[in-house]
């Protein structure tokens, strides 16, 4: 150990890392495409492991209260502990199913009523753009509202849908087998999820023992207060975005409400799920819901628009600086270059992820990084008065000698 501290010591060390880290830093840039592809193709394999690990991570805390209440008392742990994961996906359930058998019939409502209503959406579309002063039948001919010219154009649109399902049933086929893909890898997820879920405290104990063997012993309390603090960033940050996206859509279901507007619940729902995707998911929800109004009423759109703006202003400046302030503190810049870098390199999954990540990254900077800088140095400064020190009394030495 002493060598190796003593190497490191060495005027030489820090340029080869340096060197070592830039030729690192070349290669990752100019193969950058090549080892996305690659990594995307890794994510792709272990994707259901890791949905899996992420479900049993967001039920574990429901799990364990389960633990302490109503299994507490049970003195078989294990047989406690299974108990509790099969509660939990039956809570799950049961919340799933009621909050469907409310949502699911007001959706479906609201979407055969649009589509019923189109023509008469379209009609009206038509003569606020005439009302403008554009004339639609001047500037797009063919157009006609009749019922005639409807069917015509209907029977020209299942004519080219099937013409297109003909000659591509190879891609029908393929989305096709993709879409069941994908639910047989979530039933897999789902079936892991349990697995990790029965043996989720064996697993911490083996990783624990893992970074007692690996890790020196003066860096394990810190490892410690680390991994914990990541832990409590990324779970507050899932409770309280679910927590904000409810608000926002029951706060928007309730104004659409008051004002007697259209589609309050499926509109609702839309602006409730996408203000779950940072910064741009508000801005989706708001287009996708005013469109919808549009149709039915301009002047609701409009007033939709208007309270979507004052909404999200709130929930931007009020709700989340009141929940994420004393967890994340992180400036707004940091977060909105992790959700552009994030979402450009990840999607979907990248934005999802990017203030976590830049409240960890944060947290690593400030209370990792600049406190190792500092007492770093603080220990050349102390060297240098000790070595001054050192060559003063030797000149002392000598002059009285």
């Amino acid at each position: 150990m002493q060598k190796i501290s003593e190497i490191l010591n060495r005027r030489w060390v820090p340029y080869t890392i340096s060197t070592c880290s830039a030729v690192v830093l070349y290669v990752v840039l100019t193969h950058f495409h090549t080892i996305h592809g690659a990594f995307s193709a890794l994510l792709g394999y272990a994707f259901p492991v890791i949905m899996a690990m992420i479900i049993a991570y967001v039920l574990d805390p429901l799990v364990r209260s389960f633990e302490r209440f109503p299994f507490g008392k049970v003195r078989n742990r294990h047989l406690a502990r299974n108990l509790s994961v099969a509660l939990a996906f039956l809570f799950l359930l049961v919340f799933l199913i009621i909050l469907m058998s409310a949502l699911i019939p007001q959706i479906v409502s609201s979407v055969l009523t649009f589509v019923d209503n189109m023509d008469g959406y379209i009609s009206q579309l038509l003569a606020l753009i005439n009302s403008f002063g554009l004339s639609v039948e001047e500037n797009v001919e063919g157009i006609s509202l009749d019922m005639t010219a409807v069917t015509t154009y209907s029977a020209n649109i299942l004519g080219t849908i099937a013409k297109y399902l003909r000659e591509n049933l190879s891609v029908v086929l393929s989305s096709s087998t993709s879409i069941g893909s994908s639910i047989f890898t979530w039933i897999i997820a789902i079936i892991l999820s349990v697995y990790f879920l029965i043996d989720l405290k064996s697993i911490v104990r083996g990783v624990r023992r893992f970074l007692r063997l690996i890790v020196p012993e003066d860096k394990q309390v810190g490892l410690h207060l680390f991994l914990s603090k990541c832990n409590s960033i990324i779970g507050k940050y899932v409770v309280y975005e679910l927590v904000d996206a409810l608000i926002v859509g029951f706060s928007n279901f309730i104004f659409m409400t008051i004002m007697k507007m259209p589609y309050a619940v499926l509109i609702s729902v839309v602006v409730g799920v996408t203000n779950l995707a940072p910064t741009f998911g508000p801005l989706v929800g708001a287009v996708i819901g005013a469109f919808i109004l549009l149709l039915a009423d301009p002047w609701n759109a409009f007033a939709f628009i208007i309270f979507t703006i004052i909404l999200q202003t709130i929930d931007g400046y009020v709700i989340k600086p009141k929940m994420f302030g004393g967890t994340l503190g992180v400036s707004s810049v940091v977060i909105l270059a992790f959700l552009i870098i994030g979402g450009r390199m990840f999607g979907i999954w990248g934005l999802l992820l990017a203030i976590p990540t830049a409240a960890i990254v944060d947290f690593i900077y400030k209370e990792g990084l600049i406190p190792w800088l500092e007492r770093r140095r603080k220990e050349r400064e102390e060297a240098k008065k000790a070595e001054k020190e050192q060559l003063r009394q030797t000149g002392d030495a000598q002059t009285a000698g």
